[in-house]
């Protein structure tokens, strides 16, 4: 005797659809990981966020019986931090990829010598490590930096920090040591690049890992013949120049301007047809979506060989403060005040004052937070004006 099949429970997001057909197929990259062994100094990680988009990835230790540690907040809890900043040479990753190591586990890597055999400084042929301390407005602080086996400078950690939490504490560390870094590459010529942060806890272990997510590796499934425009491929050369680069601030200026160019089109291909007398019809408002599941979908029109979604992938294509508005809103609103603010800090007259610096995070994690609504954004205006030659098999 057989019963009938259970049937499908609704999400519980409240979309009204079966789980399977909403974040049924959403996967969470907070529970991929699982638990990671003591003493371990990698893991793999889960995909989450978009590719080449800043992620952090959380480990919080939990402890036997009633052992007050156990309540500290998962971001930590005032108290004393070390933030460890693993450096790396442009192009050459230090793991690979999808690969999380924990700071003890690298080396590191710049063209930065501070030891034999990279360099012996005069009178210093036992010099195993720098001292670097900065003065600024959050107070003082002093950093160890330690070199490879090589003697190239690798690592730069931190001494204990006072701060609310593990969020505070990076903040505090990166912009007390940056203008270092930012003076060391101006003097001596050189790029010194941050491969990830490391930010612990003292008092419970528990830590953050701030990395790049990589690129998914997919199939060449593209149309066989191409016969784009000059205004499609410029864009496309855009499009890839902001994808090579590792700068968040030079990824968002490139979408950017994509957009205006594609906005001053779209009005020169008004202006053309009412000189010609010819029907043209505008575009109709494009609106972001609001539920995940809304969200989902639209995204799988736009990057169509993409393995899965994750809710951090979603929420970082389309954020809260844009979900239900018209792009026009959003450009106008949002991104078109930060994208001037850039401007004026770089290309404006010297007199004006530079309302960002590089070297204060915040500012730096405001614009890369962007840049996945600023990519979708490109995707979703190229679908409507080229629609002949972008994922034009895709169904919308």
């Amino acid at each position: 005797m057989s019963g009938a099949a259970p049937e499908d429970p609704l999400c519980p997001c409240g979309s009204g659809l079966k789980l399977k057909r909403c974040h049924g197929s959403i996967i969470d990259p907070a529970k991929a990981a699982g638990n990671i062994p003591l003493n371990a100094t990698s893991f793999r990680a889960g995909l989450a966020g978009f590719p080449g988009q800043l992620q952090q990835m959380h480990v919080v230790n939990q402890f036997p019986g009633d052992d007050p540690r156990s309540s500290v907040p998962a971001q930590g809890a005032p108290g004393l931090y070390e933030v460890v900043f693993v450096l790396k040479r442009p192009g050459f990753s230090l793991v690979g990829e999808r690969q999380v190591s924990f700071s003890n586990g690298l080396l590191g890597d710049s063209h930065l010598g501070i030891r034999p055999p990279a360099y012996t400084p005069p009178g210093g042929h036992d010099v195993d490590r720098i001292l670097l301390r900065a003065v600024g407005d959050d107070g003082r602080f002093e950093f160890i930096g330690t070199a490879n086996e090589k003697g190239f400078l690798g690592k730069i950690t931190s001494r204990p920090i006072q701060a609310r939490d593990r969020f505070h504490a990076e903040e505090l560390a990166y912009r007390a040591l940056a203008p270092s870094l930012s003076e060391f590459s101006l003097q001596l010529d050189i790029p010194l690049e941050i491969a990830q942060i490391e930010t612990k806890d003292l008092s419970t272990e528990s830590c953050h890992v701030t990395i790049t997510v990589p690129y998914f590796d997919v199939p060449m499934i593209v149309a066989p013949q191409s016969k784009t425009e000059p205004d499609f491929r410029g864009i496309a050369s855009l499009y890839r120049e902001a994808l090579n680069s590792n700068s968040p601030v030079y990824q968002f200026l490139c979408l950017f301007k994509i957009i205006e160019a594609l906005r001053a089109r779209r009005k020169k291909l008004q202006r053309a047809a009412k000189a010609a007398g010819t029907a043209h019809t505008p575009v109709a408002p494009e609106l972001f979506p609001t539920t995940h599941q809304e969200i989902r979908m639209w995204l799988e029109a736009l990057f169509y060989v993409r393995p899965e979604w994750s809710l951090v992938a979603l929420d970082s294509a389309v954020p809260s403060e844009a979900r239900g508005k018209s792009f026009d809103e959003v450009v106008t609103d949002l991104l078109k005040p930060l994208r001037d603010n850039i401007a004026h800090a770089l290309f404006e007259d010297a007199g004006l004052e530079l309302t960002i610096s590089y070297d204060d995070l915040p500012d730096t994690r405001k614009i890369a937070k962007l840049v996945p609504l600023v990519k979708c954004i490109v995707r979703r205006m190229m679908k409507t004006d080229f629609h002949a030659d972008f994922l034009a098999h895709v169904p919308d």
